[in-house]
């Protein structure tokens, strides 16, 4: 079965009397401009919402941790408009994940053929996407973050940055699209939910409206039902099919290389598939890190 990758049997040539491919063209050049339509479009959404959310007459104080000492009752709608570009983000890339790996005709399970080598270069347009959406909210959020000293943390600084050179260059080299669809879409789709009860935490709901509002148990049941979804949905897609899937791309990578195909497809891209092989078992023990904070968390509060 042949592969889609970017560079076709045509940019093969010989090369000390052996088959090898060219350089393959630029993926992330064509780009470009949705990447910046996309920074642009982040940048925009957030001083809109935080300008617009003082007109719908909630009260977006917080608590006193997240304001200046000489200001304790603080209103912080730049946090709920940083949380809403977030979800914005997370949305795009969680739906298109599930529906590429899950549900599209011409997504992961049917645009690239099932084996290694498709897996690995095969390409695939809604890889692409995604790859926009990873280079688009982890640049963004990373810049944003310097600012708000609730998200610029070590940990999180450092894996948007990971995630960003990830995105990245898997838009320049077209590289392991399979992967790239799960561990960049699927496994965000927990994260609606997180952005959705960060929202709250930071505007409780009953902060946000007064104690007799009908508004009050609604809000109270959708953050109840966010936080109930992100612990369900981390466990299936950052735990269980993490690991399966982790396994999998590792199995893969070891095929490839020992088989050197990496030079046969995508020459040049040698040194990225190693950083992928890499930061997959960083990323892995950051997920089971993560997963014991939540166990943690739920535990406290019983």
């Amino acid at each position: 079965m042949c592969i889609a990758t970017k560079q076709q049997q045509h940019y093969n040539s010989k090369k000390n009397g052996v088959m090898v491919a060219a350089a393959a063209p630029s993926g992330l050049r064509p780009m470009l401009p949705l990447i910046l339509y996309g920074y642009a479009f982040n940048t925009a959404l957030y001083f809109s919402v935080k300008a617009l959310l003082p007109q719908t007459g909630w009260d977006f104080t917080v608590d006193p941790t997240h304001c200046p000492e000489d200001n304790p009752s603080c209103t912080r709608t730049d946090l709920a408009a940083f949380q809403i570009v977030a979800l914005v983000n997370l949305t795009y890339l969680g739906l298109l994940g599930v529906y590429s790996y899950y549900i599209s005709n011409k997504g992961v399970k049917h645009g690239i053929p099932n084996t290694p080598q498709g897996r690995i270069f095969g390409h695939l347009l809604e890889a692409d996407y995604v790859n926009v959406g990873i280079v688009v909210f982890q640049g963004w959020d990373f810049v944003a973050s310097i600012f708000f000293e609730e998200h610029c943390t070590m940990i999180m600084m450092t894996h948007h940055l990971l995630a960003f050179i990830c995105g990245l260059y898997s838009l320049e080299y077209g590289l392991v699209p399979h992967y790239a669809v799960y561990f960049g879409g699927v496994s965000e789709f927990s994260s609606i939910f997180l952005a959705i009860s960060t929202l709250f935490q930071y505007h409780p709901p009953s902060a946000l409206v007064p104690a007799d509002s009908p508004k009050l148990p609604l809000l109270n049941k959708i953050e109840l039902f966010c936080q109930a979804m992100f612990v369900l949905t981390f466990f299936i897609f950052r735990i269980v099919g993490w690991v399966h899937t982790c396994y999998k791309f590792l199995n893969d990578c070891r095929y490839v290389i020992h088989n050197k195909l990496v030079d046969r497809y995508q020459p040049g891209s040698g040194w990225f598939l190693w950083y992928l092989i890499t930061i997959s078992l960083l990323l892995s023990m950051l997920q089971i890190f993560w997963f014991w904070q939540i166990v943690e968390k739920i535990k406290s509060m019983l």
